[in-house]
């Protein structure tokens, strides 16, 4: 779906353009087609990515991506390479940990606290100074990010001990191995796959607007292309200015959620967030909170080696170590940075035959390229520019020459598919991606039309409502990158 051209009223009153159906209309007849309005505004790099290349699924669909638990409610497990470490957080029970003692004499059992419930009973981990601990018990959910553990030590020698230092916030372990009596029954795969769930909850997103009766509607053609009979076909609509604006501020409230989304909803179950009625006001984690902490990180500038080290430490937790597609999008700043990158890069190879850097014509000498892309040991960036980072309603902070910090956001996105399902993927309620509604006032949409009318004020509003959600398949593979101020 694209724009083809403005329309000039001479051109409105052919004969050719008086068949031609409004878009706003066709949602009626077609509601899928309100799903693909996303293509006209394709700098919304998550929305695109996903609806708009046929990645959204709707929330009560039977599916081995994704549970729908109930209809704003949905859960999936994660897929993938797991983050190889996991960091012990402050103990609740009995106190945190302090360096300077030893625990675990004569095979007793301890408690130790983790930032996450990755761990399983009868796994074996290993800490930073090679000794081994088993682990004896389920998961305890104390807070959110502190999972208590009851341990011992794995060895043979009842005289060993553990270091506390080797146990405080902070310190990390990672998985060895597990081990089961002969006659075990029971079983986890923590060391293979992610055994860990995760819930996820739809968000709504909502935009209203009004224009008077007197508002000069400029309008443009639409160009889709549909499948009939087999054949892919052209069809062509009409859309007022007006509408096109408004679609274009709904899809950028929701590819804010898409990015900055935090959930009103902890992880018993409560949503933190009510009306004046008392009702739940929920809504879902966007691509940024579902990140995990490890992949987020500052810079303060932007060098080859740093976007070749993101590539290489990326393919590791991805299924492929090379061949893999990685989507970076980021605002005008960042493209800016990436841009000079890969010019400095490029530039050794200038006066190659087939650069098209330096073109001559009629005596004149024209410099610059656009750079989109760039490969790295068999790994792909793709680049794109997405106009949420560079907003005006987007508040940042400022760098000492006055441009938004967030303008330089980078979001490397692992693009790749696990088990053929996509990494990123939308959910949404069936038929409710996109949904609109007119309030007629006196003279219609276009101000002049006589009929039956909603209200008695000269103009008219329309409402735009969407709920989308939003799944992270492996949230250990993706990366961020924020510019800071030294």
């Amino acid at each position: 779906m694209r724009i083809v051209s403005r329309l000039t009223q001479n051109t409105l009153n052919s004969r050719a353009m008086a068949t031609l159906p409004e878009l706003a209309k066709t949602f009626n007849q077609a509601p899928n087609m309100a799903a693909k309005t996303i293509r006209l505004f394709p700098h919304n790099a998550l929305s695109f990515f996903t609806e708009g290349l046929g990645e959204i699924y709707d929330i009560n669909a039977k599916s081995d991506n994704f549970i729908g638990v109930n209809k704003r409610e949905y859960k999936w497990k994660l897929r993938g390479h797991r983050v190889p470490k996991i960091r012990f957080a402050a103990r609740v029970t009995g106190g945190a940990i302090t360096a300077g003692s030893t625990v675990g004499a004569n095979m007793a059992p301890f408690i130790v606290a983790c930032s996450t419930s990755y761990y399983n009973p009868n796994d074996i981990i290993k800490l930073e100074n090679q000794q081994m601990l088993f682990i004896d018990s389920e998961p305890r959910f104390m807070s959110p990010g502190v999972y208590e553990y009851t341990v011992s030590i794995n060895s043979n020698n009842p005289a060993e001990t553990v270091a506390t230092k080797w146990l405080v916030a902070g310190k990390t372990s990672g998985l060895s191995g597990n081990a089961y009596p002969e006659l075990s029954t029971k079983g986890y795969i923590s060391s293979a796959q992610a055994a860990e769930e995760h819930i996820g909850f739809l968000t709504k997103v909502r935009y209203d607007y009004s224009w008077s009766a007197d508002a000069a509607a400029t309008k443009f053609l639409i160009e889709d292309t549909v499948q009939m009979n087999g054949k892919s076909v052209k069809q062509n609509m009409i859309t007022d200015k007006l509408f096109y604006d408004a679609m274009e501020q709904y899809h950028y409230n929701k590819e804010m959620e898409l990015i900055y989304g935090k959930t009103t909803v902890d992880e018993r179950g409560r949503c933190w967030r009510q009306d004046e009625k008392g009702q739940d006001i929920v809504k879902g984690d966007g691509i940024i909170a579902q990140m995990h902490e490890s992949t987020k990180q500052t810079y303060t500038s932007m060098t080859i080696d740093l976007i070749e080290d993101i590539l290489t430490d990326m393919s590791l937790r991805m299924p492929k170590r090379t061949g893999n597609t990685i989507l970076l999008t980021t605002g005008v700043q960042g493209y800016k940075e990436f841009g000079r990158i890969m010019r400095a890069e490029h530039k050794g190879h200038w006066a190659m035959p087939s650069d098209n850097y330096v073109r001559t014509k009629n005596g004149k000498i024209e410099l610059g390229a656009e750079y989109n892309a760039f490969t790295f040991q068999g790994n792909r960036l793709i680049v794109n520019v997405n106009n949420v980072f560079d907003h005006p309603a987007n508040v940042s902070e400022e760098d000492e020459e006055g441009r938004f910090l967030e303008s330089s956001k980078m979001l490397f996105i692992d693009a790749s598919s696990y088990d053929g399902v996509k990494n990123i993927q939308m959910i949404a309620k069936d038929g409710r991606s996109f949904v609109t509604g007119d309030l007629d006032g006196v003279g219609g949409q276009d101000g002049k039309t006589s009929g039956k009318i909603a209200t008695t004020l000269d103009g008219s509003s329309k409402v735009m409502i969407g709920t989308m959600g939003l799944i992270m398949h492996n949230p250990y593979s993706s990366y961020m990158l924020e510019k800071r101020i030294i």
